[in-house]
């Protein structure tokens, strides 16, 4: 299977999304039914007396119970903050609520920034464990070349066995530790892509996959479950 395929074959849950807030949020409505892969999302009234830091949304799939996350977390992760994969920081981001709660959801709509975000998630993982493979696809070597310092860190201070692959040339010098693919085919150059096997153990390992838009912008998604994880890994490997 490629990649161009494995999007298509995540089961689309049956999850809704419930606005609690004492304002109607229209815009943040909107935007989730637009960006995520949620067939309903509606909003409900607090009491005008709720302060308003404690809006939130709940996640229901097949009618039971997911999560509830606050909106400030789900705001921070429209535009979220980047860090490193080794920052101490990313421990207690909001918005990392937000991607466990919607692990193997598609989105039809995240931007870079995003998306960096969701693979700051898969790197600190990587990070921690310092031992298995990673394997990530940088489009092009522009993206690579501007990713090099985080890359020749991972590389120099774990164990990890890493991989990079770029539909295109890599002229620039090699990054120890890192093995380069490049010229990996016309598909690395349309997704964006990670996979981390945790090593063996599948409470750390990730992947994430997003396919880029004609028109800019990507759907993607991002999963966990092992499963899906190593069917991710064997689909990158096969596309290339």
């Amino acid at each position: 299977m490629t990649l161009s395929d494995y999007i298509d074959r995540i089961e689309s849950a049956s999850r809704t999304i419930t606005v609690y807030a004492p304002a109607p949020r229209p815009a943040l409505v909107d935007r989730l039914r637009r960006e995520t892969g949620v067939r309903s999302v509606d909003y409900r009234s607090l009491p005008e007396m709720t302060a308003a830091s404690r809006a939130f949304l709940v996640v229901h799939e097949g009618g039971e119970f997911v999560a509830a996350i606050g909106l400030d977390a789900v705001r921070e992760f429209l535009e979220p903050p980047i860090y490193d994969p080794w920052a101490e920081e990313l421990d207690e981001v909001p918005y990392r609520h937000v991607i466990d709660v919607f692990e193997s959801t598609v989105w039809h709509t995240l931007d870079r920034r995003q998306l960096l975000a969701a693979s700051r998630e898969i790197e600190n993982r990587a990070w921690q464990v310092g031992s298995g493979t990673l394997r990530v696809g940088f489009q092009r070597s522009g993206a690579l070349e501007a990713m090099a310092p985080v890359y020749d860190r991972l590389a120099a201070e774990t164990a990890l066995d890493i991989h990079v692959y770029i539909d295109d040339d890599w002229a620039r010098p090699s990054i120890p530790g890192v093995t380069i693919h490049a010229d990996a085919g016309a598909e690395i150059g349309s997704v964006w892509v990670l996979v981390f096997d945790g090593d063996g153990d599948e409470l750390w390992s990730g992947g994430l996959l997003a396919k880029e838009h004609d028109g800019g912008g990507f759907e993607g998604v991002w999963v966990d479950e092992s499963r899906l994880v190593a069917l991710l890994d064997r689909s990158l490997q096969q596309s290339v």
